[in-house]
């Protein structure tokens, strides 16, 4: 069976609006009223403009820039048995009609070559390869008569797909549901690709990519530049138009790709949970040197003024030398194949933010 290698790449929804592009590519990405700087794999520099440094921040992670490696042949070897994250036994026996219901999800089926038996997807999958395939929820609720409609013959989710009703609805009518474990650390990436190659008669090949991720991720700890000082960095949630502002802690999953990334997760270090209500006081106490958002969330506020105007967020180091890393949402989330290249992209990031002040 032939191999797809790691060359290959799916191209990935994004919209790039932010002034600083760290990406692996040898090109230097230009919008339209922006110039970019490229940071490449290797951590060289090439800055196409002479403006001073403060003026050309945030730093942008764009997912656009990240090859999705293709392992898998697609075909299974079925039945399969496996037992679902939430403690159900299920049989597969067909992989020809695949719904995903989460982003992570969809990246590792891809990566095992099953991208076109995939026949519908949730709302927040929002790979380019995937936008011309059916969407099944409205947010993070599934229908399910919108999957029953589709005929799948395998649908796979992990253990926040829902809502309970409609998984309860579907393994009624009789449709294979197989929900992987949630992942908020690197330790957990091994468990949800084991059990979604086995659920598809795939194993030999998540094996391969099992390897090949965990490879990619001790690559990026083990050539992290030991130099870099460890800045004080807080990841926020932010979604302007509903009013909520968060502020990552402990288990976020942000947490740990700061850490990996060589900073101190402000969030952990005030031994806050996971997505506390962020007040001004706690932005104040947590002191970031650094501040981590989602591309979506920094938009919601009307982008890096917005951000750095915000009630207590202008009174941290990291809003008087406008040090934001803007990551695609789909992406610092994915804990999967393109996880060790984050890393590796992030403390770039912080390096740059740390250095040039």
């Amino acid at each position: 069976m032939a191999m797809v290698t790691r060359n290959t790449k799916i191209s990935l929804l994004t919209t790039a609006v932010f002034i600083v592009s760290i990406s692996a590519c040898s090109s230097t990405s230009v919008t339209p009223t922006t110039t970019s700087q490229t940071v490449s794999s290797n951590g060289a520099s090439a800055s196409e403009t002479s403006q001073p440094f403060a003026e050309i921040r945030p730093v942008l992670i764009s997912a656009q820039d990240f090859d999705l490696p293709i392992i898998g042949d697609g075909k299974s070897v079925l039945p399969s048995t496996v037992t679902s994250a939430d403690d159900v036994e299920v049989t597969v026996t067909d992989s020809s009609r695949i719904i995903v219901l989460n982003e992570a999800i969809a990246e590792i089926v891809i990566s095992l070559g099953f991208a076109d038996k995939i026949i519908g997807r949730d709302a927040t999958t929002t790979l380019t390869a995937l936008e011309s395939i059916p969407k099944v929820s409205s947010g993070h609720d599934i229908s399910a008569e919108s999957v029953l409609e589709l005929k799948p013959t395998l649908v796979i989710g992990d253990t926040r797909s829902g809502p309970p009703e409609a998984i309860q609805q579907l393994r009624g009518a009789g449709v294979p549901i197989v929900l992987a474990p949630e992942v908020w650390k690197l330790s957990d990436i091994a468990p949800r690709i084991k059990l979604i190659a086995d659920a598809l008669g795939a194993d030999t090949f998540g094996t391969k990519l099992l390897d090949t991720t965990q490879n990619d991720i001790n690559q990026a700890l083990n050539t992290r530049d030991s130099s870099t000082a460890s800045p004080r960095v807080a990841f926020i949630y932010v979604r302007g138009t509903a009013s909520v502002f968060l502020l990552g802690g402990k288990e976020s999953g942000a947490d740990e790709m700061i850490r990996s990334a060589g900073g101190i997760d402000v969030g952990t270090d005030l031994k806050l949970a996971a997505f506390t209500p962020l007040t001004s006081e706690a932005i104040v106490n947590a002191n970031p040197e650094i501040i981590v958002v989602t591309t979506r969330g920094l938009a919601s506020v009307g982008g890096i003024d917005g951000l750095l105007d915000l009630p207590g967020i202008a009174q941290t180091p990291a809003a008087k030398t406008r040090s934001v890393v803007s990551i695609d949402d789909d992406l610092l989330f994915s804990f999967g194949p393109r996880t060790g290249e984050l890393i590796i992209r992030l403390a770039q990031a912080f390096k740059i933010l740390t250095t040039e002040k």
